[in-house]
């Protein structure tokens, strides 16, 4: 089905919509729509599958029933690995690709027999199961109806040669077909992240230049940018003129990348190294407060979840932070943390210390509550004291630790955040708490803070994953809202990010309830601001955390 109407749908794309230049033809708002919906089927991600599955979990509470859709939701995550694993092993008929080959084959038959034994147990004690099973993307009509007076939805959907942009409104509705394919936004992601990589290499303030004594940072590339914002966005600058809050949804390249950092002016003018002219740019972020959806019909579960009743909190805060390090190694190691098959307690405790992450964790808990607060510092800071502290309703979970992406490391196969190595590595507890073992979770929180490394994931490659592993499962696991970074991130400027951001929505005191994007917006703008150390005008500093979820107040 779904096949059927992607293909319809992209019929509808290249038929309904012609742009030349900065005009548009009209459409009818029938093709529109069907345009809309064909591009989400398309679309439907994993990250926005474990926020619906956890929606599921909620609506029928606790007990037999939740206990399954959850077994359920995780044993068909394990069989869209085992599939994934499988298609990528090599094809030699002989030797070790046979073998795993065989082995896989045989995982994935016992894999979907439990799948079918389970969906009988539910088709025959829960028969109305299946009315919680089948999303459906929205119509236009629907996500109007969603959102707030003051809110908006941009949609991003990439294809081979062409991509889609639609801007929605309560009151408005407009869409354009740009001339880049996924390998070209990939170029221009790629460019814009170099510039970002090069900046976060220098922590510190930057010294005068000898030539014209004017401080300098790294270039930030702001004609890409510039560049990627014309294409995508300019054209809707009419619709979204009234936006305050607005929802994000990309795919491809555009999820390695916050949209944040997209330069509005042109023509620009001064140099991309200089503080003060990085300052005086027009950036997004100034324009709206953005929340990143990983999907459209992520908006419906968000909104419904609201009007849930609220639930007596556990803790205000619960913050794990300074985790227990003493090497030298960047937050990028370039070794292996894996020994045999087992982590490598060693190599853990050869990270470099974040010492700044202490101060971060206690500044948070003075700001949201330090008498219902419990953080977790140095050697507790670990797997064994987390599960310990679980199941918990918390309003604020943080981790600020180094954060590794699968791949980035020999032997990790998926993504983790590092927490402090015991003395004695157990599967439970061995120091990197995985992607995998956060979904068999229950966190439920309100937000849940990586203040770590590359935590958004994506890299800006045509196939990148948009949310990393470790989003979806902190998603999986029950929370809310999630902010995490897109690259490795100064401990220093990372805090000031998190904590200046509950800061501003503990601020708030009698007046209407701030929504958490623009809490984030407002500290961006302090960071950038800041004229005390010229490195922090570029977006490496104060545009890597993005938030994922519910951005609302």
């Amino acid at each position: 089905m779904r096949g059927a109407w992607f293909t319809f749908g992209v019929m509808v794309l290249l038929c309904g919509t012609m742009t030349t230049g900065r005009a548009q033809v009209p459409v009818q708002p029938s093709l529109m729509d069907e345009a809309f919906q064909a591009a989400q089927w398309g679309f439907l991600s994993s990250a926005g599958s474990a926020l619906r599955q956890t929606q599921q979990r909620r609506a029928v509470g606790d007990g037999p029933l939740a206990d399954l859709l959850k077994a359920r939701q995780l044993l068909v995550d394990q069989i869209s690995k085992t599939e994934t694993l499988l298609a990528s092993t090599g094809t030699d008929k002989t030797g070790e690709a046979r073998d795993a080959k065989v082995r896989l084959a045989g995982d994935l038959e016992g894999l979907n027999a439990e799948l079918r034994d389970l969906d009988t147990n539910l088709d025959q004690n829960f028969p109305e199961f299946s009315r919680l099973t089948n999303p459906h993307p929205l119509s236009l009509d629907q996500v109007q109806a969603l959102l707030a007076p003051d809110e908006g939805m941009l949609f991003v959907f990439s294809g081979q040669q062409n991509s889609f942009v639609w801007a929605i409104t309560p009151t408005r509705i407009a869409w354009h077909r740009v001339g880049l394919g996924r390998v070209t936004l990939a170029d221009s992601v790629g460019q814009i992240r170099q510039s970002l990589q090069q900046a976060t290499l220098l922590r510190g303030a930057a010294g005068l230049d000898d030539e014209f004594g004017k401080p300098k940072t790294a270039a930030f590339d702001r004609v890409w940018s510039g560049l990627l914002y014309g294409e995508l966005l300019r054209p809707l600058e009419p619709t979204l003129k009234d936006v305050k809050h607005l929802y994000s949804v990309v795919d491809g390249p555009l999820t390695g990348l916050p949209l944040s950092l997209l330069v509005t002016d042109w023509p620009l003018t001064g140099e991309d190294d200089d503080p003060e002219v990085l300052r005086r740019t027009s950036w997004l972020f100034q324009k709206h407060a953005m929340t990143t959806l990983p999907s459209v019909e992520s908006l419906q579960l968000i909104v419904q979840r609201r009007s849930e009743p609220k639930v007596k909190e556990d803790y205000a805060f619960l913050g794990f932070g300074d985790p227990d390090f003493s090497g030298q190694e960047m937050s990028q190691p370039s070794g292996s943390l894996y020994r045999a098959g087992t982590a490598d307690l060693e190599s853990i405790r050869a990270l470099a210390p974040l010492p700044n992450t202490r101060r971060e964790i206690r500044e948070l808990s003075a700001i949201l509550g330090p008498e219902t607060s419990q953080i977790y510092l140095g050697p507790q800071a670990s797997e064994a004291t987390l599960r310990q502290a679980l199941p918990v309703r918390a309003k604020v979970v943080a981790f600020a630790t180094h954060g590794l992406l699968s791949g980035e490391l020999r032997g990790l196969a998926e993504p983790a955040l590092v927490l402090s190595p015991p003395d004695l590595a157990t599967p439970a507890n061995d120091g990197l708490l995985k992607a995998s073992e956060i979904a068999e979770l229950t966190i439920d929180a309100d937000w849940i803070v990586l203040s770590a490394c590359n935590t958004a994931g994506g890299d800006g490659t045509p196939d990148a994953e948009g949310l990393s592993g470790l989003t979806r499962a902190f998603l999986f696991s029950g929370a809310r809202a999630i902010m995490v970074s897109h690259w490795p991130v100064r401990d220093d400027a990372a805090a000031r990010l998190t904590t200046q951001t509950f800061g501003y929505l503990a601020d708030a005191g009698s007046g209407a309830p701030r929504r958490k994007a623009e809490a984030l917006q407002h500290s961006m703008q302090l960071m950038l601001d800041d004229t005390s150390d010229p490195s922090l005008a570029h977006p490496a500093a104060w545009a890597p955390f993005v938030v994922v979820g519910d951005g609302g107040d």
